[in-house]
């Protein structure tokens, strides 16, 4: 007799073994600016905040216990653990649509894709809520919509509609879950136009929309201003850089084995070549190709990031799975992509700390030196803190404040220099260059000290003087800080003590 495959218990063990990998990643590897900066929405809370809305900080409150365990991997956890949560969801709308095996293989193409593991599964970013909530509010609405309204789906919609609140309360791209709404009770299911509950549940988005709503009103409508100059609608200049940047970023965010492998999927089913039910497909189309068109549009005149789209290329996993799944030669090829991406993640966090392939690009000065090489956001600050702290501890310099003017390096300043120190930071700048540190800067006492210390770095330049040369009468460089990766001078810092007469 043939042994039938238990693919829920296949899943388990994978969902395991990829979490575990994913904590050996996060706990060898520092802070990115991006991430270093989410943990200020940790430890100073508010309704809402200037780049983004604010769950990814509520998250980390959570699952650090309010900051009580203070580490990198302890603030990764919050990305982590939901994102072993998403593997399931997506386990169970394989299941829903088809099989388990389609749900196994479900989980497999989540694994393969780098945004869902690592952007919203590893790092700690706006994106682990806003995904651990989309899937869910998905799940829900898979449940709900194709089927009459009647008390239990009016609860499971009710229940969707509050994680789409959540969903939204952690980035803004999430109202595209009531764009999806909105299309498939239109075109797809009228009988909910009819129904109370569907305008009921639209309480729970207003609530977070005007939270959001109310912290910019007290401050000018500040982060619309912000957002709206990276993603207007309308402009006339054709931005090819960003089109091309989007396209392929798309193209390596989601695996170009996903990415195109979606678009061939799209093609079958425009043909007709992939058959699929009417009220479940639709469901994937409205919550996934608008989002996805948006940011394409919005590339061909602004900057946008390949991420933006994320979600929508992981709602599209389970009905490639449906697509793929009767190909044994496809199954056996996931499963040895998944194996290699989570062996190149191991192999990814070992180099960027060891660097045994990484060039090193000298430069004549040190202030340039190595200055092209990005992983050096990410490595050398706990370096630096040991080496940093005996210096302000022999000098008497902890009572005296840091500065900067934009937001990184001042956030891994803050985490990994003033935080163990005990020392107070200040953004000093323009509000769109220190961000978060401009309310900071609010709930501390003034900066009175006519004696600051600034910390630049050779991956970012700046001299204290080109950026505070109308504040400071006096720029000394106290020491320049060699940074080593495998015995080998990777970059300089360099730490002034500014000093107002």
């Amino acid at each position: 007799m043939k042994y039938k495959i238990s693919y829920k218990r296949v899943v388990y063990v994978l969902i395991v073994v990829s979490t575990l990998l994913r904590v050996f990643f996060a706990s060898q590897l520092e802070f990115g600016n991006d991430e270093v900066y989410y943990w200020l929405y940790a430890k100073y809370p508010d309704i809402s905040h200037f780049d983004h809305p604010p769950f990814v900080g509520f998250f980390i409150q959570l699952f650090t216990f309010d900051l009580f365990f203070d580490s990198e991997l302890a603030i990764r956890l919050a990305a982590i653990i939901p994102g072993s949560i998403n593997m399931y969801l997506l386990f169970l709308i394989g299941c829903k649509i088809k099989n388990e095996l389609v749900g196994f293989l479900s989980v497999i193409l989540y694994n393969l894709n780098i945004y869902a593991l690592i952007i919203a599964g590893t790092f700690i970013l706006p994106d682990a809520p806003l995904l651990f909530f989309w899937l869910l509010s998905f799940y829900f609405l898979i449940e709900a919509l194709p089927l009459e309204p009647s008390k239990d789906t009016r609860k499971k919609l009710f229940i969707a509609f509050f994680f789409i609140a959540c969903a939204i309360y952690s980035k803004y791209q999430a109202v595209f879950l009531l764009v999806g709404v909105v299309l498939y009770i239109v075109f797809i299911n009228r009988t909910w136009l009819k129904d109370w509950s569907f305008y009921l549940s639209f309480i729970f988005p207003l609530i977070t929309v005007s939270l959001i709503v109310y912290w910019n009103y007290q401050y000018d409508f500040i982060s619309y201003k912000f957002h709206n100059n990276r993603v207007s609608l309308f402009s006339l200049s054709f931005n090819k850089d960003s089109f091309l940047r989007e396209v392929l970023g798309q193209m390596v965010y989601n695996n170009p084995y996903i990415f195109f492998s979606i678009h061939i999927m799209t093609v079958a089913l425009i043909r007709k070549k992939f058959i699929f039910e009417k009220k479940q497909l639709w469901l994937f189309i409205f919550f996934s190709f608008p989002l996805i068109f948006t940011t394409i549009y919005l590339s061909l005149y602004k900057d946008t990031l390949p991420h933006w789209s994320g979600i929508s290329y992981v709602t599209l996993l389970p009905l490639l799975a449906v697509y793929i799944h009767k190909n044994k030669k496809i199954e056996r090829n996931l499963i040895r992509g998944g194996v290699v991406l989570m062996m190149l993640m191991v192999f990814t966090s070992i180099e960027i700390n060891k660097g045994w392939f990484l060039p090193i690009e000298k430069n004549i000065n040190k202030e340039e030196f190595n200055n092209k090489d990005a992983l050096m956001d990410m490595y050398g600050w706990k370096q630096l803190s040991a080496k940093i702290t005996p210096l302000l501890e022999t000098k008497n310099l902890k009572s005296i404040p840091i500065i900067s003017d934009k937001w990184f390096p001042l956030a891994h300043i803050d985490y990994y220099i003033a935080r163990p120190n005990k020392m107070d930071v200040y953004g000093i700048g323009e509000l769109t260059n220190i961000h978060k540190y401009y309310w900071i800067n609010k709930k501390k006492k003034k900066l009175t000290s006519k004696d600051v210390l600034y910390l630049t770095d050779s991956r970012n330049y700046r001299s204290p003087k080109s950026v505070y040369g109308k504040s400071f009468n006096q720029y000394n460089l106290l020491k320049t800080i060699p940074i080593k990766r495998n015995d080998k001078i990777v970059k300089y810092v360099f730490l002034y003590l500014l000093i107002k007469d």
